[in-house]
């Protein structure tokens, strides 16, 4: 009985504290130490830098961002960008690539997943480079190299992926919107329970895997990938419409995922009685 009682209270009070961040930090920006960044990574000034920032692991369902990039660059998205030129007024031209940069490391890595991955992208024709040998959570240097941190990477991206199958919440999510980029995602159980509600406009693959390719790595639909394709061109050819919904989706995790918000959801948890059985 005691224990029902217990239980009973505890269902009564518990409640969901979302991860949060600090949306009043400085802004990430180019300065002096990440400023080689795109250049050393083998970037130029007029390729599109999408940016994968999560380790590499089974759950993060990098596969669906492979084939959303293989999407952007058909001949066909190539020429609006080729007309249009890009959000920022950089040309796109012919010689310009749309380049998918993976900042993470493969952690435990012993289902194969990583050379999967490379068998998929050798597939698909797309242009990869894995810089997780110079990126860490902080500025250093490492065996005489300078290191830059994940931070920088955000700096110098234009779309961000983060296709995750599963997540307890979603940290690169948080980080995307603080960095004011616009992001693809893919609705894992969390986001659908927790963040869906909130309003942000992001590029969507939807909840639902439709199976696994012959690499047995996760598909969707290639009618969702197509459409997912087309609303990140738009983003990519269009200023306006670029920064209103970075700023739209800053100002929604302000709203709800800041350590503001977070002082909101605790303060009444903290005002709680004690209980007494």
């Amino acid at each position: 009985m005691r224990a029902t009682i217990a239980a009973s209270c505890f269902s009564r009070q518990t409640a969901v504290v979302p991860n949060v961040f600090d949306f009043n930090e400085a802004p990430w920006q180019p300065d002096d130490y990440n400023r080689d960044l795109r250049q050393r990574i083998g970037l130029k000034e007029n390729d599109i830098f999408v940016l994968q920032a999560t380790r590499i692991v089974t759950r993060k369902g990098i596969e669906l961002a492979i084939d959303f990039v293989q999407a952007l660059n058909t001949p066909e998205r190539r020429a609006q960008l080729k007309a249009k030129g890009l959000y920022d007024g950089r040309p796109f031209d012919d010689e310009s690539r749309i380049v998918f940069v993976l900042a993470g490391y493969a952690q435990d890595d012993d289902t194969g997943y990583v050379d999967r991955l490379k068998q998929k992208i050798a597939q698909t024709g797309i242009d990869v480079i894995f810089i997780a040998d110079m990126v860490d959570g902080e500025r250093g240097t490492r065996s005489g190299s300078k290191i830059y941190s994940l931070w920088d990477t955000y700096v110098y991206a234009d779309f961000v992926t983060y296709p995750s199958l599963w997540e307890g919440w979603g940290n690169q999510l948080l980080e995307t919107l603080r960095a004011k980029l616009p992001m693809l995602i893919f609705e894992y159980p969390v986001y659908k329970a927790d963040i869906a509600d909130k309003g942000f406009r992001f590029v969507s693959l939807g909840d639902t895997v439709s199976g696994e390719d012959d690499l047995g790595l996760t598909q969707v639909s290639p009618a969702i990938i197509q459409r997912a394709a087309d609303k990140a061109i738009a983003l990519l050819t269009d200023g306006k419409l670029y920064q209103e919904t970075v700023n739209h989706n800053f100002a929604v995790g302000q709203r709800h995922y800041s350590m503001e918000a977070l002082r909101r959801y605790l303060t009444p948890l903290l005002e709680l009685p004690n209980l007494s059985l």
